[in-house]
């Protein structure tokens, strides 16, 4: 699927902050999860070890990962839009030290002033380049991701910042953790006349490993169920992207479920309550050793289509 559009539309787009929210804020990639991981649980990960990707959902957690990792992830998100993620947590005895790069870029748009041929294509591209830091003291720990954003749209660029802050706590011999994290504080320089606003959230949310048991039989398998919850409140209006029929003060909340197999295989499932366009996420994780691939699948419910994401971790 391809979207068409005008030099004038792009203007005027650029011109108006309504038409940037009746088309959504050319931030919302900074809404969608950059892993696999995380897309797979609904997104309910501000408690959840997910890796370096924490670097996004909760920077407090990345020192309570049992070792350092690195992570590469592709997404083929609707409409064409393609993500990449990658990121590194250096792990140390009471200290994290996190950076990550996100860059989503929809291409081969073509440009016209007049109807005819089109006078050429152009690309729309955002990019996030991080850097995180976390420090743990007993049960709790507390971490900071400082965001540099930067946005393309033809010929017009603009720069920002956001930054995202949380806590985290683990409980009952790590059998429960809470945390809690604001994200996407900042500020976009003007693209063309008009800043981008930043799609800004506060979540909390909890993740509890709800029964370990051992398949009956010759091969005796242990299965760990874990319950993931989260409740997300938007700081900034999140209308359009893939948010539908939403108000303000409206909130979402995330629920899922993953099954850990023997530390070999790890499935995932997730809903989302709120108005979004994309409830269900599905995945699936292989565990060979230090590197685990992880795969998920988001159908979206208005017929858009499916958002397919992979991604590799390794840790050392």
């Amino acid at each position: 699927m391809r979207f068409f559009a005008t030099g004038l539309l792009l203007m005027l787009f650029t011109s108006t902050l309504s038409a940037q929210q009746d088309t959504g804020s050319g931030m919302d990639f900074l809404n969608i999860a950059p892993s696999p991981y995380q897309l797979s649980l609904g997104e309910a990960t501000s408690a959840t070890l997910t890796g370096s990707s924490a670097i996004y959902s909760n920077p407090a957690l990345l020192v309570m990962e049992p070792l350092s990792s690195v992570e590469a992830n592709y997404t083929l998100w609707i409409a064409d839009v393609n993500n990449q993620y990658a990121s590194v947590n250096f792990l140390n005895d009471d200290y994290a030290i996190g950076f990550g790069v996100y860059n989503s870029r929809s291409t081969e748009f073509e440009a016209r002033n007049e109807p005819g041929p089109s006078q050429g294509n152009f690309d729309i591209s955002y990019l996030s380049l991080s850097a995180a830091a976390a420090y743990q003291v007993g049960p709790i720990s507390a971490g900071f991701t400082a965001h540099y954003l930067r946005e393309e749209v033809l010929q017009l660029r603009a720069n920002g910042y956001a930054v995202s802050a949380g806590l985290a706590g683990e409980f009952l011999n790590e059998r429960v953790r809470v945390g809690a994290v604001v994200q996407n504080l900042g500020e976009m320089n003007e693209l063309g006349q008009v800043a981008t606003p930043l799609p800004s959230v506060f979540r909390i949310g909890s993740t509890v490993d709800v029964i370990e048991f051992t398949t009956p039989g010759r091969n005796d398998l242990p299965i760990l169920l874990s319950l993931h919850s989260e409740w997300i409140h938007p700081l900034e209006d999140l209308s359009g992207g893939d948010y539908t029929n939403q108000e303000e003060n409206d909130d979402f909340f995330s629920l899922a479920m993953s099954a850990d197999i023997a530390d070999l295989i790890n499935l995932r499932g997730g809903y989302k309550f709120g108005p979004t366009e994309r409830p269900v996420s599905l995945g699936l994780g292989v565990v060979i050793d230090p590197v685990t691939v992880n795969y998920a699948m988001v159908p979206f419910s208005t017929g858009f289509g499916m958002a397919h994401s992979i991604g590799v971790q390794f840790y050392f």
